[in-house]
């Protein structure tokens, strides 16, 4: 291990994993100057013909690819061809758009790289081009009988004749494909064009996907189907005796996929800055345990992109899901090494990045079920907020699908979402859950209303939009002003001869009157003393609404003049019939 004086305090995992090895002074340059650096070497045919293609394709991103076009005259036919792969997509379908504008960037190079651009790409994918909505003709076909709607256009040696939809994409640019494609390699094209008069334009699709597949998977790109394995839940006690009781496992720390080796900069773990406890972890490694880790870290943040999204077209989102994995490998680590730095230090040399994405992502799974439980008794799918923020943003965050934190939840004037990081972001998610679950349970057993009761009641007055707003302590304001004036708790929408009456005998000088705080505390607690439990734990759940109950009422109503007691602006304090 390295000498810990020599830990990085802070950094993003692209440093801290020795990823990147361009010049510090080019770090944070423009995209122009990064092209000049690369067009100033002794021999940037050898730079770009270096890199690995994924890596060419985020070096061509990161500078702009209408400004980086010309590194294409020294990409390798495998760097060209992954391009096409990676960057041409929508999920199972090559974009011929998109196809067209890397040809376009190629032949803004010259001729000859645009030649070797069309000849790098696949036999299938060629193919796919002119069957279809293309189709492929021998030359004595009788062009009389060729459609208005279709042009036609014959190839450069006379033996065949393809036919393109007018306004199609390629109507324009098939002639110019063919000559490149028969200026390079006669003999290819006549055999490819041959094979595709006969060709199925759907087989043709499958073995072309089929072969992209296989070639993405040697980049880290696995299946979509086959990248939702990373969301796996893991059996963390038997890992954590697991942890306690073997050797040192640093030689299997991850895939030897996407290797540091050569990386110029690495756009994946670019600003992704790890928490604390993880930073400080792999910061401990030797060189090549960490640069292990990086290239686990690459592969990880890949799976999951390719998990939740699985469409190479949306490239721009692979940071946010490396944010997102190292968020949550950050969460399974903290649990794992129980917080500590020595434990999270050997730990690191023992499990790979996913396995603690793993142990992350099956800790928030446990808090999402019960988020999702409680979503969909509180009526969330049906537009209700029950419980009012930052609790209803705390529920809607933990039951998505990949379940994140609030910010809201921090205290501050954030209002945005980021991973699950610490057990400490853990507890708070499960804690609102569990407060607003209590709740919900004490509300529907003391008061005996649910949300299909609310839903389906009879509110004279209360609109579909109002109806959602309600919330809890709305309820509970509703009931307690009826029970002040009536003797009865009841959820009937009140009007404003009801309003005035209660705030004159619920207010008093400095605050709520003594008999509305009497009937406020026989409420909040059953007729009998608590006997168990759950009885406790029901009067505690109570008690806590009653009391943002009263807190509102009294900081929205409590300086309110008579004269000026509005029904439009009490829809939040009480069910108030203004429509």
């Amino acid at each position: 291990m390295s000498d810990p004086a020599s830990h990085v305090t802070s950094t993003d995992l692209a440093t801290l994993t020795q990823r990147s090895k361009l010049p510090v002074e080019l770090q944070n340059a423009s995209g122009l100057k990064k092209l000049d650096w690369v067009l100033s070497l002794d021999d940037p045919r050898a730079f770009v013909a270096g890199l690995a293609p994924q890596e060419l394709h985020y070096w061509l991103r990161d500078i702009g690819k209408e400004d980086a076009y010309p590194l294409l005259e020294y990409a390798e036919p495998e760097q060209l061809r992954a391009l096409v792969d990676i960057d041409t997509w929508t999920r199972h379908e090559l974009s011929i758009p998109r196809f067209l504008e890397w040809f376009d960037l190629a032949l803004a190079v010259d001729l000859e790289t645009a030649q070797r651009f069309i000849l790098a790409q696949d036999d299938e994918l060629l193919m796919w081009l002119v069957t279809g909505e293309l189709q492929v003709l021998p030359a004595d076909a009788d062009i009389d009988l060729i459609p208005d709607e279709l042009a036609f256009f014959s190839s450069p040696d006379g033996l065949y004749t393809v036919t393109v939809p007018r306004d199609h994409p390629l109507e324009e640019r098939i002639p110019q494909l063919m000559r490149l494609l028969w200026d390079a390699d006669m003999d290819r094209a006549r055999e490819l064009f041959q094979q595709a008069q006969f060709e199925l334009h759907e087989s043709v699709n499958e073995d072309m996907e089929r072969f992209r597949n296989a070639r993405l998977q040697d980049l880290g790109y696995e299946p979509p189907t086959e990248a939702l394995e990373v969301f796996s839940v893991v059996p963390l006690q038997t890992l954590k005796q697991a942890l306690r009781d073997a050797p040192s496992l640093a030689a299997n720390l991850g895939p030897a996929i996407g290797s540091a080796s050569g990386m110029v900069t690495d756009l994946i773990l670019k600003d992704v800055r790890p928490p604390d406890l993880l930073r400080d972890a792999i910061s401990t490694l030797d060189e090549r345990n960490r640069k292990l880790y990086g290239d686990g870290f690459a592969y990880l943040a890949n799976k999951v992109f390719m998990a939740e999204i699985g469409d190479l077209s949306r490239l721009d989102d692979l940071p946010q899901a490396a944010h997102y994995a190292v968020g949550l490998a950050n969460l399974g680590l903290s649990y794992l090494a129980m917080e500590s730095e020595d434990l999270a230090a050997r730990i690191v040399t023992q499990v790979t990045p996913e396995t603690l994405f793993k142990a992350g992502w099956t800790l928030v799974t446990a808090v999402a079920k019960k988020a999702r439980r409680l979503a969909h008794r509180a009526g969330v799918d049906r537009g209700f907020a029950l419980f009012g923020s930052p609790t209803d943003e705390t529920i809607s965050a933990a039951a998505t699908l990949r379940p994140v934190f609030p910010e809201l939840l921090e205290g501050g004037a954030a209002l945005g979402y980021r991973p699950v990081r610490t057990l400490a972001d853990l507890s708070l998610l499960e804690a609102r859950v569990d407060q607003a679950t209590a709740e919900l349970d004490a509300f529907e057993h003391r008061f005996g209303l649910t949300i299909d009761a609310l839903e389906a009641a009879d509110l004279p007055g209360i609109g579909p939009d109002a109806r959602r707003r309600i919330r809890l302590t709305t309820l509970v304001r509703t009931g307690l002003l009826h029970l002040l004036l009536s003797d009865e708790f009841r959820f009937a929408p009140v009007d404003r001869d009801s309003l005035v009456a209660f705030s004159r005998a619920a207010f008093a000088e400095g605050g709520l009157s003594a008999t509305f705080m009497r009937l406020v505390k026989s409420v909040s607690a059953p007729a009998l003393e608590p006997t168990d439990a759950s009885t406790n734990a029901e009067s505690f759940a109570v008690s806590r609404l009653l009391e943002r109950a009263m807190d509102e009422l009294v900081e929205s109503l409590g300086n309110v003049a008579e004269r000026d007691l509005d029904l439009r602006y009490a829809g939040e304090l009480f069910l108030a019939a203004t429509v």
